[in-house]
């Protein structure tokens, strides 16, 4: 039979018990604790995350509005230009239809007022050479107006092309002036690396260490204990182990208390 649980022993089980319970206890509150950092820091950069991408997104939509209005600026700074070029050359067509118009009516008053003047020549019933000078004089004037009269139709009808050439010139600076967005690239943001939280490993080392802590400090109480609590009947603060109610044994503990 085992022999009795001497006030040594017990102590020193007691010490061994709490203070491996407080070993592991400790163990698994800081497996715990680095759970929760881990969680926390993996919490915090997913927050820092979505709101750099909400950034990116937002931008990256401000530069599609920007784009999107420089197009519709482009679009109706173009038809306008297209306008104005379309008016300045209706309008010059006009004047030169005008000037074509009255250069005709010139040179038919022209020709009306030859012939009158060569009918009345004809009709004054004169012969002879000084008539038909005076009728060749007549042609010669008229030949000459339509020839003054068809020059300075060439000559507007060159000015009228250059004014088209500088109206078609001020049309395409004006749609130049007005030049296409080139949108700014935007950086989606990298997504965060998570961080793995602890694994068990250290939380079983630690309540193995924390058993051999108890044991060693279980072996060193009892070391330290006075004599008289390591003999059998021994007494411990004034109490006596040799009676009374015995202590319930541990599991697996092959020690009981001995009734006196």
């Amino acid at each position: 039979m085992c022999g009795p649980i001497t006030p040594a022993i017990a102590v020193a089980i007691g010490t061994a018990v709490v203070s491996t319970g407080l070993g592991i206890g400790q163990s698994v509150m800081a497996y715990q604790q680095q759970e929760q950092a881990a969680a926390f820091s993996n919490a915090q950069a997913q927050q820092s995350y979505q709101f750099q991408l909400q950034r990116s997104n937002s931008a990256r939509m401000f530069e599609n509005l920007k784009k999107d209005q420089q197009e519709e600026m482009m679009r109706i700074n173009r038809m306008m230009a297209d306008n104005a070029y379309a008016s300045d050359v209706a309008a010059l067509n006009a004047r030169l239809t005008q000037e074509f118009a009255a250069a005709s009516q010139e040179q038919q008053k022209g020709a009306i007022a030859g012939a009158k003047a060569r009918g009345e020549v004809v009709a004054s019933g004169r012969l002879g050479n000084t008539v038909d000078l005076l009728v060749a004089d007549f042609y010669r004037q008229q030949a000459q107006f339509d020839y003054s009269t068809s020059q300075n139709l060439a000559f507007a009808g060159t000015q009228t092309q250059l004014q088209k050439q500088g109206a078609a010139a001020q049309r395409a600076s004006r749609i130049g002036s007005q030049q296409p967005y080139i949108m700014q690239p935007v950086l989606d943001p990298l997504e965060p690396l998570r961080q793995s939280g602890p694994g068990p490993g250290g939380a079983i080392l630690g309540s193995l260490g924390a058993v051999v802590s108890g044991v060693g400090t279980a072996m060193s109480t009892y070391k330290n204990a006075p004599e008289s609590w390591k003999q059998s009947g021994g007494s411990m603060s004034g109490t006596s182990y040799t009676g009374g109610v015995a202590a319930p044994s541990l599991p697996g503990n092959p020690y009981s208390y001995k009734r006196g």
